[in-house]
């Protein structure tokens, strides 16, 4: 297996579960408990705007200095990620995860043109390259 031969759009979730900006954070927030997902994706509301993307740490930042009734008042806009650094989907893995280590972040969202079709994060590329390894091997009894 070589991360250099397979793109983004390989590896790729694409089922995407998304934000809009103008949304209350709390909304969103409870959203993405639910749903399990690690991030939100807030595609571009008009032609020229950027991706966005909602994630644990942006929260967890915010709530570090305000109380909890802050998500009330707040909407997504006012925390997400934005520009959200993007790839395209035949962009190679190999890159993919030197842009997300020099970035110091673990997903990216895919883009085909400007159109969001997919994420990709570090879990995707260790959950390819553990199948590769095979199967898990028996654990050791020490008897």
């Amino acid at each position: 297996m070589n991360l250099s031969e397979m793109t983004a759009e390989n590896l790729m979730q694409r089922t995407l579960v998304t934000a809009r900006a103008s949304e209350k954070l709390r909304d969103a927030v409870q959203r993405r408990h639910c749903e399990k997902t690690q991030c939100l994706l807030i595609p571009p509301e008009s032609k020229g705007k950027a991706v966005g993307i909602l994630t644990s740490k942006d929260v967890v930042k915010l709530l570090g200095h305000e109380p909890l009734s802050v998500l009330e008042e707040l909407l997504v806009a006012d925390v997400m990620t934005r520009p959200a650094i993007c790839v395209q989907k035949d962009m190679c893995v190999a890159d993919c995860v030197e842009l997300m280590r020099m970035a110091g972040i673990r997903r990216v969202p895919v883009l085909h043109g400007s159109t969001l079709v997919g994420i990709l994060s570090c879990s995707d590329v260790f959950r390819t390259v553990a199948a590769a390894l095979g199967t898990c091997p028996v654990a050791s009894t020490g008897a």
